[in-house]
């Protein structure tokens, strides 16, 4: 989760959600491996073999489905680097980089992974909707420009960490589609840049009975709202990039949807509440009915003028959540930076993670994950800074 910064920034944001050069059209289309930020990863099967490559529909009669999001954490909180004042001084860029990149060691992908996996393993969902699958890279040594020379070199591949856990359990999903999001590099006091790629990734189930699910049609984009943020380096800005992914699924030849995964901004209400309305003339503008999920870093109890879950429940989504527990508040968000914090979730900023449907949908069971003490690694890292939602529906 990249966490609200500084007061100049939010003024800044807010200039910008406000300016008339923003537009709202969404840049959507069929995922291609010559489109740079919609990119097949891992064992990803190219979009036009994805039908063939799992069982065909069926005869026999519908059954739920069962659908999971889990933000999985880029592994520190960036605020300090982007609002670095110096290269090399006091609160200097060189400094902030490599804290937050010891943060990331510290709160370890790789253990968290396996308790991931294991999340999954008893959950047990057909199709999952991952932000923040974080794609960490250094640069060669002694080259300190930033994004002028591209590091290359990886350090930390959640999306291949966690396919391999899975293996390691006997499990296989396949990528979908993946969407690379914010992608930014800067010099650190390690000698050499460092690079964090985040992404938004649609898992499906692999290995399922014959006759069960048919995948057609991915889809991934980019948000138009977005915007820049200088730093300290002459000529280099941040830009805070959000998007989406989808696909078109089709269960037992008896119902088809739209499965749509997002990642909405964190910190800005104005700009979250624009992608909203990206999200709905975009992948959501469809006849076939919609399941979405993610963060959207919205929800019930957020308050002011632009608010992006409720715009989205005003255009006909249902909160699945609130329909299987009317009661229960859901908390989601958020656990401490280092993940060690003692209780889970004692950061408290409401229920932002989201499986919401259109039109509305008999809900079986709701339930979060990744909350219970047996959840923690044997260091006692949260499996994340959020917890996940796994949702069942009926036919």
């Amino acid at each position: 989760m990249l966490k609200q910064f500084l007061t100049r920034t939010v003024v800044l944001c807010l200039t910008l959600a406000m300016s008339p050069a923003f537009s709202l059209a969404a840049h959507h289309r069929n995922v291609s491996p010559s489109l740079p930020n919609a990119v097949a990863i891992g064992n990803t099967t190219p979009s036009s073999t994805i039908a063939a490559a799992l069982p065909h529909p069926a005869r026999a009669a519908g059954k739920p489905i069962k659908v999971m999001t889990r933000n999985l954490y880029l592994g520190a909180d960036l605020t300090p680097v982007i609002n670095s004042t110096s290269i090399n001084g006091e609160n200097g860029l060189l400094g902030n980089a490599a804290a937050a990149f010891m943060r990331v060691q510290a709160t370890d992908f790789p253990a968290r992974a396996r308790q991931l996996a294991r999340e999954i393993e008893d959950a047990d969902p057909e199709l999952i909707g991952l932000q923040e699958v974080a794609l960490w890279r250094r640069g060669e040594l002694g080259v300190l420009d930033g994004p002028l020379t591209p590091a290359t070199i990886p350090l930390y591949d959640f999306l291949q960490s966690l396919q391999s856990e899975l293996a390691a359990l006997g499990l296989e999903y396949s990528v979908v589609v993946a969407q690379n999001e914010f992608d930014a590099e800067v010099p650190s006091a390690f000698f050499y840049d460092l690079r964090v790629t985040l992404r938004d990734v649609i898992l499906a189930k692999a290995g399922l009975p014959p006759h069960k699910l048919v995948l057609t049609n991915p889809q991934a984009a980019n948000y138009v709202t977005t915007f820049s943020l200088p730093t300290v380096v002459p000529g280099v800005n941040v830009t805070l990039t959000r998007g989406w992914v989808s696909v078109d699924v089709t269960m037992n030849n008896k119902r088809s949807f739209r499965f749509i995964n997002t990642h909405l901004e964190s910190f800005n209400a104005g700009l979250r509440f624009s992608q909203s309305f990206e999200l709905l003339s975009g992948p959501a503008n469809t006849d076939l009915p919609v399941v979405l999920v993610g963060d959207l870093n919205s929800g019930p109890t957020e308050t002011g003028p632009f608010l992006a879950y409720a715009n989205l429940l005003q255009n006909g989504f249902v909160d699945t959540w609130a329909l299987a527990n009317p009661s229960d508040p859901g908390v989601t968000c958020c656990n401490a930076e280092n993940l060690l914090n003692p209780d889970p979730l004692s950061i408290l900023e409401g229920r932002i993670d989201h499986v919401l449907a259109r039109p509305t949908s008999r809900v079986v069971r709701a339930k979060i994950v990744g909350v219970d003490q047996a959840e923690r690694t044997p260091s006692g890292l949260w499996p994340s800074d959020h917890a996940g939602v796994v949702t069942t529906l009926a036919p």
